[in-house]
């Protein structure tokens, strides 16, 4: 066992540390930093051997004490009700912290309605304008992408009925979570813009369907005035043999019925898999997969009624 002392030594240090920090924006007093990093110890040691793995064990001491640390904070702010406790005071990102479990509340029929979200967008835009500033995107466009991303949070995924918001442990997280999705949304910005800039004219109306997939415009109903938009019926009766089934699946999908968004498919391991895309893919592997395939359709149908 004296052989094991110089790696736990190691992990004990490392531990610590991650224990007075789990989050960014989280600052743990010592006492608790060393009550956590004895407790992942402890835990772990009932495993460890002599040919154990040291950048695996560490690994997974590290990752067990950041876990019982962010769930030590998130249970002392509900019991005393103070969202500032273990905020780190030096963390000037954004003012204070909002009350996650105000924001995490739930109500069957009218979702996440907590006054506490009226008071999320003065405290995130700053840090989302100043990100998309860096991509480029500034003015109305940089407001449009953060307030979806604010509806994105409490957005339940298709997949298991989950909303981003929901799987916060504190509240410091969701300036990492938002960064996340800024990213990915700044990247699909630029490439609707870059793939706007290389097509040809071909006029507002089917324009307007490929602007933005996750916020698709519908195709006019029937009984709409001034049919600006062409109708889905006279759309599929002249351009289907154009598109295979899982084309017309997905413009159904996203522009006619509107069940889903592409952030909702991204989230669907089965649909993703039925476009060819291999299980464990990254996020963005698999959105781009689809928003390749919804760019396709979309030409195609461009193609056939604009010959």
């Amino acid at each position: 066992m004296s052989g094991l002392r110089p790696l736990l030594e190691s992990c004990w240090r490392s531990c610590w540390h991650r224990a007075r920090r789990p989050v960014e924006g989280v600052l743990t007093d010592p006492d608790t930093a060393t009550r956590l990093a004895e407790r992942a110890l402890r835990n772990l040691a009932v495993d460890l051997e002599a040919d154990t793995d040291p950048s695996r064990f560490l690994a997974r001491a590290i990752r067990e004490t950041a876990e019982h640390a962010t769930t030590g904070v998130a249970v002392e702010r509900r019991e005393t009700e103070d969202a500032q406790r273990h905020h780190d005071p030096d963390d000037a990102r954004y003012p204070h912290n909002l009350h996650l479990d105000h924001l995490q509340r739930h109500d069957a029929e009218r979702g996440f309605d907590h006054p506490e979200w009226n008071r999320l967008p003065d405290l995130l835009r700053p840090l989302a304008f100043a990100q998309l500033a860096k991509k480029s995107i500034e003015g109305p466009d940089a407001e449009d992408l953060f307030l979806e991303i604010l509806a994105e949070l409490a957005r339940e995924r298709g997949s298991d009925g989950v909303a981003p918001i929901s799987e916060l442990t504190v509240f410091e997280e969701i300036v990492p979570l938002q960064h996340k999705m800024l990213q990915f949304r700044s990247i699909d910005w630029h490439r609707r813009r870059e793939a706007q800039k290389n097509r040809t004219n071909t006029g507002p109306s089917l324009d307007a369907l490929s602007d933005d997939p996750d916020r698709p415009m519908q195709f006019a109903d029937p009984d709409s005035a001034g049919g600006a938009t062409p109708k889905f019926d006279r759309i599929y009766a002249e351009c289907r043999e154009a598109l295979s089934d899982d084309e017309w699946r997905l413009v159904v999908t996203l522009y006619v019925a509107r069940t889903a968004t592409v952030t909702d498919l991204v989230d669907d391991p089965g649909f993703c898999a039925s476009l060819g895309v291999k299980a464990g893919a990254s996020e963005s592997t698999r959105r781009r997969a689809i928003n390749a395939k919804v760019e396709g359709a979309l030409e195609k149908l461009r193609e056939c009624l604009m010959p």
